[in-house]
């Protein structure tokens, strides 16, 4: 297996996703043929779950995109079924502790590394595939990511980024601004000096950044200062955005 989002990172190349929050294949199916490499199943804000999960990822595997499923939490049930379903890696929101962190690493990690469960899912073809094969690169491909949402979790970054496994941190900007004291405060300098915090860390420990651009002037800024993974555009927001505009210019 090869995970192309874990591929370009690693050349040092941005990788856009897409947020999906609605439970239908076809809107992730859309989203990946719009050249989006990562499509995000929002499972914690959206309404995707286990029984939407399959489908959705099967969408998305066709268009050559990668998925990684946005968790409600550090849940191992979900986690293991979006994996088992072919998911490319898993997004946990909330994560304020070492403990909080070495549990998601553990729920993505075989076995010596961590504690997932090997089933005959969709990566080794439902056990016709070489199951060895799979799980001897699985715990180098499959991405985990960690939303940095909690001010609990910028003290102990240091700390957290020792843990062997962690690909992103994912910067939370609205949760994080709140939980300051300033809410919906995306830019505020708690939460930038935040982001500066978490690229000095990732950059020692190889572990990559993602944001949350406005707009494609904020993706620039961002780019610039180190940022390459990019929460780019929820599907449902755009579509908002899109559907008041055309009926604002319709307007005779």
């Amino acid at each position: 297996m090869t995970n192309k989002i874990k591929n370009l990172l690693k050349e040092n190349k941005p990788v856009f996703s897409c947020t999906i929050r609605t439970p239908h294949p076809n809107l992730a199916e859309i989203a990946g043929l719009a050249g989006y490499e990562c499509i995000m199943l929002d499972g914690e804000h959206g309404t995707v779950s286990s029984d939407t999960l399959d489908s959705m990822i099967l969408a998305v595997k066709a268009t050559g995109a990668t998925s990684i499923f946005r968790a409600p939490g550090v849940d191992r049930t979900l986690v293991k079924q979006a994996l088992d379903h072919g998911a490319g890696g898993i997004l946990f929101p909330h994560i304020r502790t070492v403990e909080d962190a070495k549990t998601a690493v553990s729920l993505c990690k075989y076995p010596p590394q961590g504690k997932r469960g090997a089933g005959p899912g969709r990566p080794i073809q439902y056990g016709m595939g070489d199951a060895r094969a799979y799980l001897n690169e699985a715990n180098e491909q499959v991405i985990v990511a960690l939303m940095l949402e909690e001010p609990d979790a910028v003290e102990n970054l240091e700390a957290i980024a020792e843990i062997p496994g962690i690909d992103i941190f994912n910067m939370g900007p609205w949760d994080l601004s709140t939980a300051y004291g300033h809410p919906i405060e995306e830019k505020h300098p708690l939460v930038m000096k935040a982001f500066e915090k978490a690229l000095e860390i990732g950059k020692k420990h190889g572990i990559h950044v993602g944001v949350s651009p406005e707009d494609a002037e904020d993706v620039k800024i961002f780019y610039n200062k180190g940022a390459r993974f990019f929460e780019s555009v929820g599907l449902e927001g755009l579509l908002i955005d899109e559907l008041s505009n055309y009926r604002k210019d319709c307007e005779p």
